[in-house]
């Protein structure tokens, strides 16, 4: 029986997969979810043989079935895909093979959501997973009472016309070695995301648009902060303050030109066009903006091997596009938080 799960469960899910905001049906969720029950239904020993014998893309799949069963479960109100998601970590090889803190809070925060027990949760858990696990699983669910919000968890609910989303949220913890192995936590810098526009259903409009084109696809949308780097040396710092940033990669279709693209709500003192046009003026990049957001297109460069230069991007191509994500993203219900 283990030859025959371990190789269902290696095959890998797509690329879009991971995409939590243009988040869609992938019947790899319902293989897996097969696979998890089955393995678990034959108690901690079965659990154990499973784990060892999962390579580290195995391990990958597994932490990306969980993560999406947690999503689908609060799109859903489902208590059974939060025990599938739970299962699919107890299920990790290692530890850190589990994303603690973030989208294992997240589970527990919608399994709370719906009224579960997350102590019995917790004690299923622990019949299933490694003992390291399991003090990781039991410190979560101790810091669940002091959670009141799914942006405790570094996870923040967007809505757009794909549905409910995740946005997972950026957040830099800054260390400092205090001895042999140990180190201590010196401060942590969490990455806001308080948009007051839909700037996720612009980010899904011209996604969903490049896809149409045929010549791109759209990657995950996922958060991001807007590089001074991104207007040359006109902008001094880092980055540039935003209410919210997105961004992905579109990718060429046949060895085609790739960009990226930033997606960017800005204050109401920012002087928007200034800043388009100092993004315009940097080397294969193009800026589109309205009156709160900015889109900045970047040419990718290729690292293949080929016997053809790299493409230009024909940014004309895609400035009406990206004109349209901007004047369309009304479309869907949102209330910013």
């Amino acid at each position: 029986m283990s030859e025959s799960l371990h190789q269902q469960i290696g095959f890998l899910y797509e690329t879009r997969a991971g995409d939590f905001v243009r988040f869609r049906a992938d019947s790899m969720d319902d293989s897996i979810g097969a696979i998890v029950r089955t393995v678990t239904a034959a108690g901690a020993e079965r659990c154990e043989q499973f784990r060892r014998g999962l390579s580290e893309e195995e391990a990958s799949t597994l932490r990306l079935f969980a993560m999406r069963r947690t999503l689908q479960a609060r799109r859903n109100a489902s208590l059974s895909l939060v025990s599938e998601a739970m299962d699919g970590y107890a299920l990790s090889p290692k530890p850190e093979d589990v994303p603690w803190g973030s989208w294992f809070k997240g589970t527990l925060f919608v399994a709370r959501s719906l009224a579960l027990d997350i102590q019995m949760l917790g004690d299923r858990f622990a019949e299933l997973a490694n003992p390291d696990a399991v003090q990781h699983c039991d410190v979560d669910i101790e810091a669940m009472s002091r959670v009141d919000t799914l942006e405790q968890c570094q996870i923040t609910e967007v809505t757009t016309t794909y549905g409910t989303g995740f946005l997972k949220l950026l957040v830099f913890e800054l260390v400092a070695k205090a001895g042999w192995l140990s180190h201590r936590h010196l401060a942590v810098n969490e990455i806001g995301y308080q948009p007051t526009t839909n700037l996720a259903q612009v980010a899904v409009n011209f996604a969903d648009s490049l896809d149409a084109s045929g010549r791109l696809v759209a990657g995950p949308i996922e958060q991001d902060q807007l590089a001074a780097t991104t207007f040359s040396l006109s902008v001094p710092g880092s980055y540039i303050p935003t209410l919210g940033c997105l961004s992905f990669i579109a990718e060429g279709v046949d060895g085609g030109p790739s960009f990226s693209v930033v997606i960017a709500e800005l204050a109401d003192d920012a002087d928007i066009p200034s800043l388009a046009a100092a993004a315009t003026d940097v080397a294969d990049q193009a800026a589109i903006f309205d009156a709160r957001r900015l889109i900045v297109i970047s040419a990718q460069p290729s690292f293949e091997e080929s016997n053809h230069p790299d493409a230009d991007v024909d940014f004309h191509d895609y400035e009406g596009l990206a004109l349209n994500a901007l004047q369309d993203s009304t479309n869907a219900q949102w209330t910013p938080r």
